[in-house]
């Protein structure tokens, strides 16, 4: 009598309980990529910032760099 009910629940489990944890783990998958590509972006956005500071960093180096020349060109005169 116990082997009608366990194979009952084997085809309950099979039919049921795999479908749903299946489709659990790849609800999960599936946020986690889109965290990772948010991150992503995120990460992104930090970089065009840094590159975009140092962009503006090296511009008033080089401003700076040519009034010294001009400053050490006039001063040989």
């Amino acid at each position: 009598m116990e082997s009608p009910f366990i194979f009952v629940l084997g085809i309950l489990f099979i039919v049921v309980g795999i479908p749903v944890i299946s489709g659990t783990l790849l609800s999960y998958h599936k946020e986690k990529n889109k965290m990772n590509a948010t991150r992503g972006n995120e990460l992104d956005k930090e970089e065009t910032e840094l590159l975009n500071d140092l962009h503006k960093s090296l511009e008033r180096m080089e401003k700076r760099i040519e009034a010294l020349e001009t400053i050490l060109m006039d001063k040989r005169r």
